[in-house]
């Protein structure tokens, strides 16, 4: 009788341990991992491009935009998007990987800002995705908003325009559920200071490539995702142009 409820106790921790850890397995395929399907939150705010001048475009943040931990070979959406939008562009990275967005104000305070278009790419290590696999705990969703508040301000000060990419939402059900405060918190900025937010959910919804587009760690752009990406944004933009223009390149 002992030795049965021994059992039973054992397959009901089994069931609650695999309960727990299910969020956390990440949608594996062939090739990597999907992407979770999520609501966009997208804002088409205010941003004007010049089709006849030459525009520099600075794009700031963590290893998304290094790609520093995605395939061997690939290309970071920021190098993608400078090949689509042409030659009277150019495209600068500074990013890190790791960094939250505090982290990112401390590392390029002394930048020179003479960016026209500076994109804004943080909350995905501000969110601590990892959860409780991972020793990091989360940014307060007060910080983070404070410090992407100084980010875009400084920036505008200087005379650039402020585009806000919201942080992907990773390749697990757990993952998806810790980047959404942080993903909505991007979304609520770009409303307060009518600056565009794209979201990768949108490009990824319509990548020609398909899924997969994340790694096999569920959270970083394999060479599709960054494929992906950086020819959507160059789409967001050139349509700007459009408004004024013939698209460049």
């Amino acid at each position: 009788m002992k030795r049965r409820k021994w059992i039973t106790v054992c397959f009901v921790l089994a069931l609650a341990a695999m309960a727990a850890l299910w969020p956390e397995v990440p949608a594996w395929t062939s090739g990597g991992t999907n992407s979770v399907k999520t609501r966009s939150v997208s804002y088409d705010g205010q941003i004007a491009l010049d089709p006849e001048a030459a525009t520099l475009v600075s794009v700031l943040g963590d290893s998304h935009v290094s790609g520093s931990l995605s395939e061997k070979g690939s290309l970071p959406f920021g190098r993608v998007l400078d090949e689509a939008l042409g030659n009277q562009t150019t495209v600068k990275l500074y990013a890190r990987g790791g960094d939250t967005a505090p982290m990112g104000e401390d590392r390029w305070a002394d930048i020179e800002r003479r960016a026209d278009i500076v994109i804004l790419a943080y909350g995905t290590n501000d969110a601590a995705p990892r959860g409780w696999l991972r020793a990091r705990k989360p940014l307060e969703i007060a910080q983070f908003k404070a410090s992407l508040t100084r980010h875009i301000e400084g920036w505008q000060r200087s005379g650039s325009q402020v585009l806000l990419l919201a942080p992907p939402p990773g390749g697990s059900a757990a993952t998806a559920r810790r980047l959404a405060p942080y993903r909505r918190a991007v979304a609520s900025l770009g409303k307060i200071h009518n600056v565009p937010v794209i979201d990768p959910v949108d490009a990824f919804d319509r990548c020609e490539a398909g899924q997969p587009v994340l790694v096999l760690d569920a959270l970083h752009m394999n060479a599709d995702g960054h494929r992906c990406l950086g020819e959507w944004i160059a789409r967001k933009l050139a349509d700007r142009l459009a408004t004024h223009g013939a698209p460049k390149g």
